[in-house]
């Protein structure tokens, strides 16, 4: 029984440190400071979370995420950035509540990170699965749930173990079902915090780049290139590259070998959406061909494919969103949704290239 309860604490924490780690900290620590968690001889170690400093750090950040949660896309691109440090949080924890350097500590520490990512996972693949509704209702009512059931399951974890130690056991066994989904989505959100990030990163660097420049000619230095040109250098426009460029190598070996084409314009990185039957959430390359849009992926260790005739398209739009921007197409009466990664810009110029009237809402 003994080890029983010490699974379920270890687990727990791991769970709802998943879920929100800053909540987990300041719950455990409030509670040992008022004296509301009494911590058994085995979890004397976890009594250090009980310190002011910790405590005034956990609470800054416990606010930032509370109002980040709130936000539409705003939560997917934090829970990009705590892809690992929640389940490191988490280890950290296990390996504290032992407060050993052995064999079982590390154990602690691992199974505390590895549930932790579950929870991290199941919670970033919901948000984005949110994410994706018309309204903002939806994200405020979940965040708060998980807020509740973070100080909720903290509690449990601390003082029910072995009620615990079931309900994590429930999730993880759930877990295995969504878990593919779960992940898929973890890599969507993943590649796009990075293509923002790139986009905000480009567009800084040229900035910087065409001040000096104006500078220079302002002190009446002679500059062979003009002023403005080297942000178009740096951010070229993605009419004017091969269509390859950037593709990775075993995608073109299969178009070339597989779905033989001619005449294609333009093939960007996107994510299927709503109405690419059997492949939503697969991230893969969109290519624009004279007759068709041709989308490929790889899924289950294979690829696949989805094509959309371009004579069947009566119209698209974009909406523009803060880490993904939706691309929404309307093709022989159904809507067809493919998400666009912020860098490189291609929506524009797939716009161009669908001679299509653009609607952006």
């Amino acid at each position: 029984m003994e080890t029983i309860q010490l699974l379920g604490s270890a687990m727990g924490i791991g769970f709802v440190s998943g879920l929100n780690l800053y909540a987990t900290v300041l719950t455990v620590g409030l509670g040992i400071r008022f004296h509301f968690i009494v911590l058994s001889p085995q979890f004397s170690k976890l009594g250090i979370l009980g310190s002011p400093y910790v405590l005034i750090a956990a609470g800054v950040f416990f606010l930032l995420e509370f109002f980040a949660d709130k936000i539409p896309w705003v939560d997917s691109l934090w829970d990009a950035v705590h892809t690992f440090v929640r389940p490191l949080g988490a280890a950290a924890l296990g390996a504290t509540a032992i407060g050993s350097v052995d064999p079982q500590a590390a154990l602690i520490a691992v199974l505390c990170g590895g549930v932790a990512l579950t929870g991290h996972s199941a919670k970033a693949g919901t948000r984005l699965l949110v994410n994706h509704s018309p309204e903002p209702f939806s994200n405020i009512v979940l965040s708060i749930g998980e807020d509740i059931l973070a100080v909720v399951g903290t509690w449990l974890a601390i003082n029910h173990p072995v009620i615990m130690f079931v309900l994590v056991l429930l999730f993880l066994i759930a877990f295995t079902w969504f878990a593919p989904k779960a992940f898929r989505l973890m890599r969507v959100e993943y590649t796009a915090a990075l293509a923002l990030l790139k986009k905000l990163y480009m567009i800084a660097h040229a900035y910087i780049l065409n001040y000096r420049q104006r500078r220079l000619v302002a002190a009446g230095t002679n500059l062979s290139i003009p002023v403005g040109s080297s942000s178009d250098s740096l951010a070229e426009r993605p009419s004017a590259r091969h269509w390859s460029e950037g593709v990775p190598e075993h995608y073109l070996h299969y178009l070339d070998h597989n779905l033989p084409g001619q005449d294609v314009s333009s093939c960007i990185r996107c994510v299927a959406g709503k109405g690419i039957k059997g492949l939503r959430h697969s991230l893969g390359y969109l290519q624009v061909r004279d007759n068709a849009l041709l989308f490929v992926t790889r899924r289950s260790f294979r690829f696949r494919n989805y094509q959309i005739d371009r004579t069947t398209i009566e119209d698209v739009h974009v909406k523009k969103r803060i880490l993904l921007d939706r691309l929404i197409l309307r093709a022989n009466g159904k809507q067809q949704v493919f998400s666009i990664f912020k860098y490189p810009p291609h929506i524009e110029d797939l716009l161009r290239l669908l001679e299509v009237h653009k609607k952006t809402r």
